[in-house]
């Protein structure tokens, strides 16, 4: 995923390159080069007083080819359609110089999986199109608007709660005194948590609504997360088509993903740990997963320092996440600055022998 900022106004051209490598192509050893699908999703934000509004979203599908096919291919299609007579050349798309986009509707958009302990989910409040600007957006794009909402795991689906309700289980961080959340909290709802068995009916429906199977929420209206997960891989091909009937196996049976690095966090003057699992050794996954359980949002962090020897502070960069140890035990100091709208972290490393702070 990447980001950019952007004027309406003007002329932009954003160059994609793909990276693949050739065991994608040839699952067998004499595997042929079948093109793989993939699909470019561009998504268009504006900055507003309760958050980020999504403006817009558009798709295009790609095929990738390996490098040594990718002329071939390309040619024998040309060279086909080329053989056919005119009324039947003028069915399909001619060449153009920039890629053409199509407006994807709500249901048809993609929205990255998020893992079930993750306490803040981004607000894509829709505009309608005769509501629409061309006002350029006043920020990065990012993954959580100051919109927040707090959400419980239970049996591996989540549940939105009441935002003003005092809810102790899903409350991480105590929050600092003047840490203030304005506008009203709403979410886009997402399950990204596997189906698991002890899950009912109504569950089940929303996590096939989630997943972007509400085609089949009539098909399998009484069924349960242990139903579902009795079904094989040839009885869901038969009951929703190869395409859907694999997609939803391979939903119903994903692995979560095995973090890169382990770190446990607390605030300053508190003796509970929460972990904190990185898939990407960024400084932004670092700052987002620590936004989560301090229920700050991301763009209102400015800057994440360590403190080093002789109490100096040294910029957190994606380097410093990398060289962090396994199951480093880090204390984090909240630091507002003059107006209170912007937040600097302060992290300092704990000793495993003596659970003393650094100096």
């Amino acid at each position: 995923m990447c980001e950019f900022d952007w004027d309406p106004t003007k002329e932009v051209g954003v160059y994609i390159k793909v990276n693949c490598i050739s065991t994608e192509f040839t699952p067998k050893k004499h595997g042929g080069e079948k093109g793989v699908p993939f699909r470019i999703q561009v998504e268009t934000y504006s900055k507003t007083d309760s958050g980020q509004e999504q403006l817009h979203v558009c798709a295009c599908q790609i095929k990738v080819f390996k490098l040594k096919g990718a002329d071939r291919k390309h040619k024998q299609d040309r060279e086909k359609i080329l053989k056919r007579p005119i009324s039947e050349q003028e069915k399909y798309q001619p060449s153009c110089e920039c890629t053409v986009l199509t407006e994807l509707s709500s249901e048809a958009i993609y929205i990255p999986a998020t893992d079930c302990a993750s306490t803040v989910s981004p607000s894509m409040t829709m505009v309608p199109s005769h509501h629409r600007t061309s006002t350029p957006p006043d920020d990065r794009i990012s993954e959580a608007s100051s919109s927040v909402t707090i959400k419980s795991c239970e049996n591996g689906i989540l549940d939105e709660q009441d935002p003003e309700q005092d809810n102790p289980v899903s409350k991480i961080f105590e929050i600092p005194s003047g840490l203030s959340f304005k506008g009203k909290m709403k979410t886009r709802k997402f399950y990204g948590a596997p189906l698991h068995t002890g899950t009912n009916s109504s569950q089940t429906m929303a996590w096939l609504r989630a997943n972007h199977f509400s085609n089949y929420n009539a098909l399998f209206s009484n069924f349960t997360g242990t139903d579902l997960l009795r079904l094989s891989r040839s009885d869901l091909i038969e009951m929703c088509g190869l395409a859907d009937g694999i997609r939803l196996y391979n939903a119903l049976h994903a692995k979560s993903i095995t973090p890169r690095l382990t770190i446990y966090v607390c605030m300053e003057h508190e003796q509970l740990y929460h972990a904190i699992y990185l898939e990407n050794l960024t400084c932004r996954d670092f700052t987002r997963k620590v936004s989560m359980l301090m229920r700050i949002p991301p763009e209102r962090i400015h800057d994440v320092y360590l403190q080093g020897p002789t109490g100096i502070h040294i910029l957190v960069t994606d380097e410093v996440v990398q060289n962090m140890r396994e199951e480093s035990m880090i204390s984090i100091e909240v630091l507002q600055d003059a107006a209170g709208e912007r937040y600097r972290l302060l992290l300092r490393l704990i000793s495993h022998n003596n659970n003393t702070q650094q100096s």
